[in-house]
């Protein structure tokens, strides 16, 4: 009978465990050993911001709209195609000495032509002492269904992590890996907690981070030679010219499960260098990189695949890219930005971030997996409100109609709430700002059962619409809207219904212009044959805006988008400190949150000159 393997204790606070794997071939068992080893002493990362905006002054970390300014202002950086690179996964595209015949038809005419056949290659370094790639996977079913010999003792692992670490398994040398499922000693709650607090650390002091997406069976064997030739010097770039299975392979590859798991955001932006392990081919992140270029400039483009590229979901990709490339944002809007990412554990929907945030210190908030998870999020309420002055965390809060025990204001980050928090853009994207540079007030001493929070009545909801739950908008949607709103608001404010049903932003998140609002009138007239990319560009912004929505006008003539749970009468409320209007509702003594809410001629601190003169009267609202 097998002896099952017992961790030996982890004494040193910069103390991690890394597992040698040992060569192999198929057929063979999994075999390594695991040894103890220190990290070096921890060197803060070049932030995005400059250093006196840091956290030694509170109140300067506390000034939202200055913090934010600065971050969005940062552009994105161009990453060329070469066709070998890498410092510690050394690969090289290249032409092999063969050739392969091709059948080829025009205008019915069937011919084979000779074609180059890729060469690719892709091999690390040596180790050094104390070197280690770090393991980013997805656990999958939880069942240890397998095992792994570690120093002759057995150890049960996950099907998925068995079958990335058979692939990852070198013929003829060891590897030196980090991996959480097995370098933690799942079962100790306070080792949990220890090496969790260090997991950016952890990351970006691997050599690499090797992100295993699954086999490459099926039309992923094409879409992965695709990959590899659209990113050649002599490949070609349109992937309009690669087989039709190629193309469809796409939504695969986008559509596997890592995509959406929370860890995978610090351990991209953490990572110093990544690869990506499909099937059995290692490559470069890069590679990535230029496939959706190439993808951006053939979604719009006039074929018959066009809308299956634009669909296959590629943005999950940029985003984290996106991610990556300005290293850190403000807590709370890492928190939106991520609302859809999903974890076993929902604490891992916070813990999962901390290490990026800008505003926080490691030691402001500490992991502690032996926290109910509500708890752990009125803590980060409660931090939010007291030592940062803010409030956009309780803007995901939403009245749940299934569960009357959880206020109504504490967002719930177990993926209930599936609308698209208002301010979750990237760096770069528009950031609503409607209270202005105002700092949150609030009174605790009832909290969690109540929040008191100060702010303002600003208006009320008088009619709305269906919920808009179609992925592609029907215009006739649109056109209702349009006509609700002009027999209800006026002139001036009915020249903002184009920017209403987008809030504001384009396809791509950034604050519009009035050159994209003139796709408006095609995009309402003209059928979806003849859209051009515009047009299209401007459909897939109102998509983004009105999915899970509802239009409403509220009494002062406004036009909104708003939670399916609305009623008439709802109150439209700015909080201080929080920077977008709110949907509450009396009920007895108290009010509830109903949602987050655009409001046209509100998100841009339009009201704040009327907020300080008094127009509307200021007033402390209780909250459950």
């Amino acid at each position: 009978m097998s002896t099952c393997f017992v961790y030996s204790e982890v004494v040193r606070p910069d103390e991690i465990r890394t597992l040698t794997l040992y060569p192999g071939t198929e057929g063979e068992k999994l075999e390594g050993s695991i040894r103890h080893i220190q990290l070096p002493p921890y060197i803060s990362p070049t932030s995005s911001f400059p250093a006196d905006l840091q956290q030694q002054n509170s109140r300067v970390v506390r000034n939202t709209r200055k913090l934010l300014d600065i971050f969005e202002a940062h552009s994105r950086q161009s990453v060329d195609s070469t066709d070998s690179g890498g410092n510690i996964w050394r690969w090289n595209l290249f032409e092999s000495s063969s050739k392969e015949s091709r059948r080829r038809s025009i205008h019915g005419r069937e011919f084979f032509v000779e074609e180059p056949i890729l060469g690719f290659e892709c091999n690390r370094i040596e180790y050094t002492q104390d070197s280690y790639d770090a393991l980013s996977y997805t656990w999958g079913n939880q069942e240890k269904t397998e095992e792994i010999s570690i120093d002759g003792k057995v150890l049960g692992i996950t099907r998925n992590l068995y079958m990335a670490l058979m692939k990852l398994r070198s013929s003829t040398e060891s590897r030196c890996l980090w991996i959480d499922a097995i370098c933690i000693n799942q079962d100790n709650v306070q080792e949990r907690n220890h090496q969790v607090h260090m997991m950016k650390r952890i990351f970006s002091t691997a050599s690499s981070v090797i992100v295993w997406l699954g086999d490459a069976a099926g039309s992923l064997h094409d879409t992965l030679e695709m990959i590899l030739k659209c990113n050649w010097s002599r490949g070609k770039k349109n992937l309009y010219n690669y087989p039709e299975k190629s193309l469809r392979g796409l939504n695969e590859l986008f559509s596997r499960p890592w995509w959406k798991r929370i860890w995978i955001v610090q351990e991209v932006v953490a990572a110093r260098e990544i690869v990506i392990l499909l099937g059995e081919t290692i490559f470069p992140w890069v590679m990535l990189v230029n496939l959706c270029e190439a993808i951006q400039q053939a979604e719009f483009l006039t074929h018959p695949l066009a809308s299956m590229i634009r669909s296959c979901g590629y943005q999950k990709f940029t985003v984290l890219d996106h991610f990556r490339r300005n290293r850190t944002m403000p807590l709370v809007r890492f928190v939106h930005c991520t609302q859809d990412y999903q974890a076993t554990d929902s604490r891992d929907k916070l813990y999962a971030l901390l290490g990026m945030a800008s505003d926080i210190s490691p030691d402001d908030i500490i992991p502690d997996y032996t926290k109910p998870v509500q708890e752990v999020f009125l803590d980060l309420v409660r931090f939010m409100v007291t030592e940062r002055r803010s409030l956009d965390i309780i803007s995901s809060g939403r009245l749940s109609l299934s569960d009357s025990t959880i206020p109504t204001w504490l967002p719930d980050w177990r993926g209930m709430n599936t609308l698209r928090p208002l301010n979750s853009e990237e760096v770069g994207g528009h950031f609503h700002r409607a209270s202005g540079n105002t700092d949150a007030v609030v009174d605790l001493a009832e909290y969690p059962s109540t929040l008191r929070a100060e702010g303002w009545i600003v208006d009320a909801v008088e009619s709305f619409d269906e919920t808009v739950t179609l992925t592609d908008v029907d215009r006739s949607i649109i056109r209702r809207w349009q006509g609700m709103a002009a027999e209800k608001v006026d002139r001036l404010t009915m020249s903002l219904f184009w920017k209403t049903i987008i809030m504001d932003k384009d396809h791509m998140g950034n604050l519009v212009t009035a050159s994209f609002g003139r796709a408006f009138d095609d995009f309402i007239n003209r059928s979806d044959k003849n859209r051009s990319k515009f047009v299209q560009q401007f459909s897939d912004a109102v998509t983004r805006a009105v999915l899970g929505r509802r239009f409403f006008i509220t009494k002062r003539g406004r036009m909104g988008l708003g939670p399916p749970e609305i009623q008439p009468g709802d109150q439209v409320a700015i909080l201080k400190g929080c920077h977008v209007p709110l949907l509450l509702r009396q009920a007895g003594d108290h009010m509830i949150l109903v949602g987050e809410a655009y409001v046209s001629a509100m998100m841009n601190a339009e009201l704040g000159s009327d907020l300080v003169a008094g127009r509307y009267d200021i007033k402390t609202i209780s909250l459950k």
